[in-house]
């Protein structure tokens, strides 16, 4: 691809690297995200992402910030990413790097804060749930999780210090088909796993 052979790539990353507030919360940054989520729709480009040292760690930095659709972009690739070969290793270190980026507590803030603060008022709000919902269950049941049983309480269990439990419930009282599904099978895959 003639994009990446120009160092396209380099450049969306460096520029996401780089942002400042203003430019974070821009279409700009939904625009630059976007063009990233594209490259991984093509096994040239996805390989290239997947390939770089920092792509991961800066595509995560994407959750910063109150740019929903940005936030949404970076999730379904990270999810995505989770799924392939090696990828679930570079999204966990991903996650404890957005920790230090964006100055948490405890790795996984940000995703939990996300998910308990959208409103279900809008589109976008459901479909930053939706997002959210669906990385949690990847992280948890793919890659290092798919095997391990223990790998999936401890990382269970940090989010559920996190305050995740009363989030769930209070999604769920919503009522939307779409979240609900998603909440479903992170409940089931709980129950499963204490059943064990």
């Amino acid at each position: 691809m003639r994009f990446i052979e120009i160092d396209g790539l380099d450049s969306m990353l460096e520029f996401l690297d780089m942002m400042d507030y203003q430019y974070r919360e821009s279409v700009i940054h939904t625009a630059v995200i976007g063009c990233i989520k594209a490259l991984m729709n093509n096994s040239h480009g996805r390989a290239h992402v997947l390939s770089h040292p920092r792509g991961i760690n800066i595509i995560s930095q994407s959750m910063q910030g109150s740019n929903t659709k940005a936030k949404i972009a970076a999730l379904e690739i990270l999810g995505a990413v989770s799924l392939v070969p090696g990828g679930h290793k570079k999204v966990m270190r991903a996650m404890s790097h957005l920790q230090k980026f964006a100055c948490e507590r405890t790795r996984f803030q940000t995703i939990v804060i996300d998910l308990d603060r959208s409103s279900h008022r809008t589109h976008d709000d459901v479909n930053l749930q939706t997002a959210l919902l669906s990385f949690i269950n990847a992280i948890l049941n793919y890659g290092s999780g798919e095997d391990s049983l223990e790998f999936r309480v401890h990382l269970r269990y940090e989010f559920l210090m996190l305050g995740i439990e009363p989030v769930v419930e209070k999604l769920h009282r919503q009522g939307n088909q779409l979240v609900e599904r998603h909440l479903a099978f992170f409940r089931k895959t709980r129950k499963d796993d204490e059943d064990q």
